[in-house]
């Protein structure tokens, strides 16, 4: 008699024991590295329904998500899937580990830069002058050249980037932006002077303009509804905002301002504003699925030390307000993330430890409790 072939373990048992397996053999390898990693308010953490974990700062690509998946499996009973750069997806090992663990990729505009064809200026035409781009020997309005939305990148001089989207490609060699160009460093670059008040050119040489590079927009609607899907099924969605890993306790600006890297320029743009619009697109299309947002600080202390030690600390759940859905469905849409934007930074500046280290925190603890002990 044959025998018979043993049964199928469902689909989402079979993926919730890969998962486990490999965080299991993964995280303990890394947390060799640290003596302790203290989770904090993880009760706040709901058990259930949608959710997106949102942390920062961002100090290591690889044991950031590893340290944060095996705290909230434990503490928490959730599995998270973490968005990641579709570069990064292709890499033999870690594109493996991370379809292991459920992780949505991302593409990044910044991933395929290239260098521009010929140099870029701007001539000084009243208060709309910066919106004008100039090109000498550009070609921007054949095959290969600008679309809209496109992305414009300046060198990056003493840590200082700046970049611009294309509205409208008016000829070979002049766009229209949507938005100028910021900062003294670009208006060097773009003109050949120092202050942007100097504006008598009398006597100057003719400017030949400034390298640069373009970023090609990346539709990210396939990324959109991966999300959606997760979140329906009362999954969880972990992001790192500040786009790129660094070794800097405070946290990175939310909004694009004073950012370090060419990089991190544009993805902190693209996956910021994603968080709000993750959250709102999930209400919008299912109001009553109540999808909240936690913040969670990544608090290390001598990271780069072994056998340190991390606390990893959850704020309140965030909960977007109606009128804030409402916005976002009627067309306000830059209103509507703009505010869900600020609410994030301001629930994750509230878990980011600003203490010089971890016998300073335990202290200013212990005074917390005992204020608090006293005024109950």
């Amino acid at each position: 008699m044959p025998r018979r072939p043993p049964p199928k373990l469902p689909e989402r048992l079979w993926s919730d024991f890969i998962y486990d397996t490999f965080l299991h053999v993964f995280s303990t390898i890394v947390l060799l590295f640290f003596r302790e990693v203290h989770p904090r308010s993880t009760w706040r953490v709901p058990t259930t329904g949608p959710l997106i974990i949102v942390a920062a700062p961002h100090a290591n690509q690889f044991c950031d998500p590893l340290i944060l998946m095996r705290v909230l499996l434990q503490d928490c009973g959730r599995r998270v899937s973490f968005l990641i750069a579709a570069k990064s997806m292709k890499r033999k090992f870690i594109g493996l580990i991370s379809s292991m663990f459920g992780s949505v990729a991302v593409g990044r505009a910044v991933d395929e830069k290239k260098p521009g064809k010929g140099r870029i200026y701007i001539d000084d035409q009243g208060e709309d002058g910066e919106l004008i781009l100039k090109g000498r020997g550009t070609e921007w309005d054949k095959k290969g050249g600008l679309k809209a939305d496109d992305l414009i990148l300046l060198p990056t001089i003493m840590g200082e980037a700046a970049g611009a989207e294309v509205k409208e490609v008016l000829g070979p060699e002049e766009v229209r932006l949507k938005k100028p160009f910021k900062g003294p460093v670009a208006y060097k670059q773009l003109t050949g002077r120092e202050a942007q008040d100097n504006k008598d050119k009398t006597g100057e040489k003719e400017y030949e303009g400034s390298k640069y590079s373009v970023a090609p927009h990346v539709d990210q609607s396939a990324v959109y509804e991966a999300v959606f899907k997760k979140l329906s099924e009362d999954g969880c969605i972990g992001i790192f905002p500040e786009g790129g890993s660094h070794d800097r306790t405070e946290l990175l600006p939310l909004k694009g301002e004073s950012i370090l890297s060419l990089a991190r320029c544009r993805l902190l743009i693209e996956i910021t504003a994603g968080v709000a619009i993750m959250a709102l697109g999930a209400l919008v299309e299912n109001p009553n699925c109540g999808v909240k947002i936690v913040a969670c600080g990544m608090n290390y202390f001598h990271a780069h030390k072994f056998r340190s030690r991390a606390v990893i600390e959850f704020g309140a759940p965030v909960e977007i307000p109606a009128e804030l859905v409402e916005k976002y469905r009627s067309g306000e849409k830059r209103e509507a993330v703009g505010q869900v934007l600020e609410m994030v930074y301001n629930a994750l500046s509230a878990v980011t430890v600003q203490t010089p280290d971890y016998d300073t925190l335990m202290v200013s603890d212990g005074i917390n409790f005992f204020q608090e002990s006293l005024l109950t």
